[in-house]
């Protein structure tokens, strides 16, 4: 990495004679106008320094000690401190030169020009002094994705084309020089994308390519699963293309393959036409047909009885614009009260059905549903009778989106002529808004001035996984409602589902840490009441764990991010200060009785807390640091590895001890088993524990070293 150092200095006697103390290592070369300044280590006496300096006429070398001065072309080199475990030499320089610039003698940098799903495109550049002659390994995890020879000079660069990376992490690595660099890359944009579908006398697909690479596609339109047509070309970098396929369909999909394969569905609505009144007088039926749709509408209409025609004239060709009524009049024999009109052309064909002076009748085939978060309910309703109905819904929050089809046709209102059906559909949201779930909804159906009572059973909480390495070997526990005391997994991108835990009306705090510290994101935790109100939300800055600490008998828990995380999350008791505690310990679904407690520990800091286990039955006390990330991932209450925990102590009358350090913020107790128990603590006087001795010990000898420096600093002044 070429490290360019910008000094004003002192100047000494003359204008253009410059003294600078400067620190460079073994690895990198100092450039002092146009002279070349290295150095090396004596193998047989380290004390000794061999001093290079190349300059554009000569190269001079000489083994130099403390102190000692080479002077080259009216510039001294004076030798300073050499820190002989990393190999860097402290140098002052006296003399007449106008700039000083520390290069590494071998060096490189990665950039990502462009990141999409098909390839990888990145630029190596030498940013090192010397040329590179190495050989350039790209590695994902332990996979090899390409190995080639890499010759640089100076500030020359290479392009590299990765094909469909398979990490969003690549290491890069130098064998010979023993370089490496790694990237992360965020994310992998799509290459290529179907911007837009639209038909006029034929189906038309404008593609671009985000790229500055051409890129071969293939791209086919779908009927119902078969290949109608295919194109293929190159699109050229940054190019937006139209591209016509010949069928005239109204549905169907488009597949785009640039070796990765897309595809996306289209529909264009055809003609909709419905029956909007039907009149018989004797042996005539007038029918008033109106067109519904978006196109016009080119074709016939029949009278039928038992899929037969039977009126007269056989058919009527008609035209109808959108929006447009038509009136048409068959004869019929005058007992013929159930009919069915048919509607037929390219683009559309209907049977509606006629009932003529028939009772309007409301049935729902089911009147529950069950259905979850971001999903939805149906119920079909048959309907029989003979005239224009309204169709509508009472008692259905705003939130949840209601539907009626017909015939895969949505409406709102209906001719109904005889016995038909249609299908109430009800989409929910992703998020709660003005209903609870797990919770049973009634509302009313009405049509045509009846009223249908319907209800509708919510579900839908996220489902975690059990974090830690403990029962989950033995067996998979799953449950919508997520348990008090145990740690869950949670991996998720920008927002999560509500996550429903169980029920209780104590002070309880939520704990979110784990990798997401490690990597600096930030996450919220947000703490919401059974509808999806937000109550309280994490405020902790990015890079630390967060917590919650709150009062809520029925609560959910949500987790909001940027892209893509993974956390852990832990709800538990709360004790803000050590107290005398009572509980009875039961069996849980996944097979263990658990109560945890998160104790505030600001109060105790260099105290000692002891606490004491009174039980009816043999219970197991454990007892962890829970103040770093680190302490926070090892926490495992039901783990059978008890090196993690301060001390696991099984019986009916057992005590513990916890030594609480002077920078600790919590601690985790936890009681796993069957049975009453009691739990006192003892606030004690504490003692110094081990680590902190280290810690204190280690601060007093850097502060040693420091002064040792300066002194050094000052001599290595006077001497120069």
């Amino acid at each position: 990495m070429k490290k360019i150092l910008l000094f004003t200095l002192f100047t000494l006697l003359i204008g253009n004679v410059y003294a600078y103390t400067i620190e460079f290592g073994i690895d990198e070369v100092l450039l002092v106008d146009d002279s070349i300044v290295t150095f090396d280590v004596a193998q047989n006496d380290p004390s000794l320094v061999l001093l290079s300096v190349e300059t554009p006429n000569e190269t001079f070398s000489r083994p130099l000690a403390f102190g000692e001065t080479l002077g080259i072309d009216g510039v001294n080199y004076t030798i300073g401190r050499l820190d002989i475990e990393k190999l860097l030499l402290t140098l002052h320089i006296f003399g007449n030169y106008s700039k000083i610039e520390v290069l590494k003698k071998r060096d490189f940098s990665v950039e990502v020009l462009e990141s999409f799903n098909a390839y990888l495109k990145v630029r190596i550049k030498n940013t090192g002094y010397f040329d590179l002659n190495d050989t350039l390994k790209i590695t994902a995890g332990n996979i090899l994705l390409k190995e080639t020879p890499l010759r640089l000079k100076n500030g020359e660069e290479y392009t590299i084309i990765l094909k469909n990376p398979p990490s969003n992490i690549l290491t890069f690595s130098l064998i010979r020089s023993k370089i490496s660099k790694t990237i992360f890359i965020e994310t992998l944009e799509e290459l290529v994308t179907i911007e837009k579908i639209w038909k006029d006398e034929k189906i038309n697909v404008l593609l671009k390519n985000h790229g500055k690479e051409s890129v071969n596609i293939t791209l086919k339109l779908l009927f119902n699963g078969l290949t109608i047509e295919t194109r293929r070309m190159t699109l050229q970098g940054k190019e937006i293309r139209e591209v016509e396929f010949e069928s005239d369909i109204n549905q169907g999909t488009i597949l785009l393959d640039y070796g990765v394969i897309t595809q996306e569905s289209f529909y264009f609505e055809p003609p909709e036409v419905s029956l909007v009144k039907a009149e018989k007088e004797g042996n005539k039926v007038k029918l008033w047909l109106e067109n519904e749709g978006k196109t016009p509408f080119s074709g016939k209409i029949s009278i039928m009885q038992n899929s037969v025609i039977i009126g007269d004239p056989y058919y009527h060709y008609v035209k109808i614009e959108p929006n447009e009524k038509v009136v048409v009049e068959f004869k019929v024999p005058e007992d013929a009260l159930y009919l069915s009109v048919l509607v037929s052309s390219k683009e559309f064909s209907a049977t509606i059905p006629i009932a003529l002076e028939q009772k309007l009748e409301v049935k729902a085939v089911n009147t529950y549903a069950k259905t979850y978060l971001g999903g939805s309910a149906s119920y079909i309703i048959n309907i029989k009778g003979n005239e224009k109905v309204e169709l509508g819904i009472e008692g259905i929050p705003e939130s949840i989106k209601v539907s009626f089809y017909y015939k895969d046709v949505q409406i709102n209102e209906l001719q109904v002529l005889g016995e038909t059906q249609v299908l109430l559909l009800l989409t929910l949201p992703t998020f709660p808004q003005g209903f609870r779930i797990n919770d049973v909804l009634d509302f009313n159906l009405t049509i045509g001035g009846i009223k249908l009572p319907l209800r509708l059973e919510i579900r839908g909480g996220g489902v975690l996984p059990v974090y830690g390495d403990n029962w989950l070997l033995k067996m998979n526990y799953t449950s919508e409602i997520h348990h008090i005391g145990v740690p869950y997994r949670v991996v998720g991108s920008d927002i999560t589902p509500p996550y429903i835990f169980e029920s209780d009306n104590r002070t309880l705090i939520a704990f979110l840490y784990g990798r997401y510290v490690r990597q600096g994101k930030d996450l919220t935790l947000h703490i919401l009441n059974s509808y999806g109100k937000i109550l309280v939300s994490s405020q902790q800055p990015k890079g630390q764990s967060d917590y919650v600490i709150f009062n809520a008998s029925d609560y959910m828990i949500m987790v909001e991010g940027r892209g893509y995380f993974n956390s852990i999350l832990l709800v538990a008791d709360y004790l803000n200060y050590p107290k005398n505690l009572s509980f009875s310990l039961k069996k849980k679904e996944f097979g263990e009785g658990l109560k945890v407690f998160i104790i505030n520990a600001t109060y105790l800091r260099g105290k000692a807390l002891g606490i004491k286990l009174e039980a009816d039955k043999e219970v197991e006390l454990r007892a962890y640091y829970f103040t770093p990330n680190s302490e926070k991932e090892e926490f495992d209450p039901l783990s059978t590895d008890l090196k993690k925990a301060l001390f696991a102590l099984k019986g009916k009358d057992v005590n513990g001890e916890i030594n609480v350090r002077s920078d600790e913020d919590f601690l985790a107790i936890a009681v796993k088993g069957e049975g009453d128990v009691k739990l006192s603590f003892e606030v004690k006087e504490g003692v110094l524990i081990v680590e902190e001795l280290r810690t204190k010990k280690l601060y007093l000898a850097v502060l040693g070293l420091l002064g040792i420096l300066v002194l050094i600093i000052v001599l290595e002044r006077r001497i120069g």
